[in-house]
């Protein structure tokens, strides 16, 4: 990644949290500004807390912090918030401060944190993907496919980079978006969730002088809202749009208030501007739209094809010349939820449409437009690009809904081959869990009701969720299998010790050792007789009778059969007394 700090350290924002008096790292931080830490409330623990603030690349800057008054923002009931700003005792050199960007999050981008799990107290970097909103109110962002190892509370408050290639200079830039929040509890284990940047902005908006980036609502948008909106009906089809998304909308609003209610839903949307609640109770119902809902909200009225195309691409964060912005897009960029309003008074309503609007619904991205009179030539384009999309829309529904369908039928599969192999292990091993029960889950959500059309009940993005859930279930179901063949390899290796140490025994002319061959017959009546065999305690016999035949052949073949016994019984009374037990009678000087 591209340095920040003129002397070229990489990564100087980077910080690493350890308590004050007992010197544990607490979690990670990112410098903002030259005297200010980004991190997790929980990471501080308490408001008044003092912590030790590092900085990897620059150890020489060690100092300490201090939550900032009024910027603490403790985990709420339903888990929002967790953020703090901590102020730290000494200025930091000018230009080591990070760069946050508000930025679109679009499903299956890469990204990458560098936090301090147990082990690691150096840093260690993962990767994830961004998986869409979720979290208490919409405030955070999923990860998913956490690698390696899985999120430990080391990496709270670390800094979640997307890194992209910019294509003028040809260096690679990381934009902080966001901050590693906390881990899922439960399985899947590889789950973790961010704070986006635009989220930690709307709770602390001092923070916003470090922002850079536009974000999903222009700001002349981002102010004028108003929840008693004039056209409740307009309202509420945008917001029903919103909520579940197909590829293109078209509405016509013919309202006077039409430009003052769609400001209203599509700031009701936005992660960093969205009202409070308290306003927000006051809207009819059914006209605000869930929180971080779209990825961009674009006012065309009087903006050229150019001029769109570029705000796409700076919303996406991705770099490039100062030209060309249309072909850009054109030929590719992530999939996102985007409205477009005021068509009709763009600067070419028809070559909006066709060069730019079309391209995108074919590279999936979600598009509502709304224009403002009927009827003109861009909104019958419109209106055909919508019947087109919905179209694709249904075909590629179809086609999710079969390649769902056939791997459901082989999770089924597979899960029944892990439920005769755990009928074989499961008598032979102790303590073998249950086999997952993980396809009739996927089988009753593809149920539908009798007469409908399979496609009327799903849309792609349910599908693609339900496909990702589908790997993680074939997964567990693997390392499931995996662990009935590791459970029954690890009997069957102790099986294979016990029998060479009982070789090694005879070749010495120990078979005759009382003592040795009641170590043996414990082991052995626990691996081959009892059922199930509790592996446990079968490794415990074993290395006790390893560690007989070795003492004993240590002491010497030629040793009289006598003294070879006694020999092992003391060595087995040191062993009991060694292990806890005790060692028999007359061993003692009780009184």
């Amino acid at each position: 990644m591209r340095s920040t700090e003129p002397d070229g350290v990489p990564l100087p924002w980077h910080a690493r949290v350890r308590d004050a008096a007992t010197d544990r790292i607490l979690g990670a931080g990112v410098l903002v500004g030259t005297r200010h830490v980004l991190t997790c409330a929980h990471v501080v623990g308490d408001p008044e807390n003092e912590v030790v603030v590092e900085f990897t690349t620059r150890p020489e800057a060690t100092t300490t912090g201090r939550v900032e008054p009024d910027h603490w923002i403790p985990e709420g009931k339903a888990g929002e918030g967790d953020i703090a700003l901590l102020r730290l005792a000494e200025d930091q050199p000018e230009g080591c401060g990070a760069v946050l960007r508000r930025q679109a999050t679009p499903l299956a981008t890469e990204v990458h944190a560098l936090g301090f799990p147990q082990g690691h107290p150096d840093g260690l970097w993962v990767s994830m993907r961004l998986a869409g909103n979720c979290g208490p109110r919409g405030e955070w962002v999923q990860l998913n496919d956490w690698r390696p190892g899985e999120p430990s509370r080391g990496f709270s408050g670390a800094a979640v980079l997307n890194m992209l290639n910019d294509h003028v200079t040809g260096h690679v830039i990381g934009h902080v978006i966001g901050m590693v929040v906390g881990r899922h509890n439960g399985p899947p284990a590889n789950l973790a969730y961010m704070i986006p940047v635009e989220t930690v902005a709307r709770y602390l908006p001092r923070t916003r002088r470090w922002v850079h980036g536009p974000g999903a609502v222009d700001p002349e948008t981002a102010s004028d809202y108003d929840p008693l909106v004039p056209d409740v009906a307009l309202a509420q089809r945008m917001t029903d749009w919103l909520r579940a998304p197909s590829t293109v909308r078209v509405l016509v609003g013919d309202g006077p208030g039409q430009t003052r209610t769609l400001r209203s839903v599509i700031v009701s949307s936005d992660r960093e501007h969205r009202p409070p609640d308290r306003v927000l109770v006051s809207a009819p119902p059914g006209t605000v739209s869930p929180i971080a809902s779209l990825d961009l909200a674009v006012n065309a009225s009087g903006k050229t094809v150019e001029a769109i195309s570029q705000r796409i691409l700076d919303r996406l964060g991705i770099p490039g010349p100062a030209s060309g912005a249309a072909g850009r897009v054109r030929d590719g960029v992530p999939a996102m939820t985007i409205v477009v309003y005021g068509i009709d008074e763009a600067d070419d309503p028809v070559s909006l449409v066709d060069t730019l609007l079309r391209p995108l619904a074919e590279q999936r991205s979600r598009l509502l437009l709304v224009f403002g009179r009927d009827p003109s030539p861009a909104l019958t384009r419109a209106r055909s690009l919508e019947s087109e999309a919905a179209t694709a829309e249904r075909e590629h529904v179809l086609r999710l809904l079969d390649e769902l369908t056939g791997r459901v039928a082989k999770l089924g599969v597979a899960e029944r081959r892990a439920v005769e192999h755990w009928r074989e292990v499961a008598p032979r091993v102790a303590g073998v869990p249950d086999p997952p029960d993980l396809a009739a889950a996927f089988l009753l959500r593809l149920l539908r009701h009798p007469g409908t059309a399979p496609e009327e009940h799903w849309t792609a993005r349910e599908l693609q969720e339900l496909l990702r859930r589908q790997e993680r279930a074939a997964t567990r179901i693997e390392e499931y299998g995996r662990s009935l063949r590791e459970a029954l390899a690890r009997r069957n290796e102790l099986r294979g010790r016990l029998e060479t140490s009982k070789a090694l025994a005879v070749d010495a002319d120990l078979a005759e050792d009382i003592d040795l061959g009641r170590l043996y017959d414990e082991a052995h009546r626990l691996l081959w007789t009892e059922r199930p065999c509790d592996v446990g305690e079968a490794a415990t016999l074993v290395r006790r009778y390893e560690t007989a035949v070795r003492r004993l052949r240590t002491a010497g073949r030629g040793a009289a059969p006598e003294a070879r016994g006694r020999e092992a019984r003391d060595r087995a009374a040191e062993e009991r007394v060694a292990n806890g037990g005790g060692a028999g009678d007359g061993a003692g000087g009780g009184g």
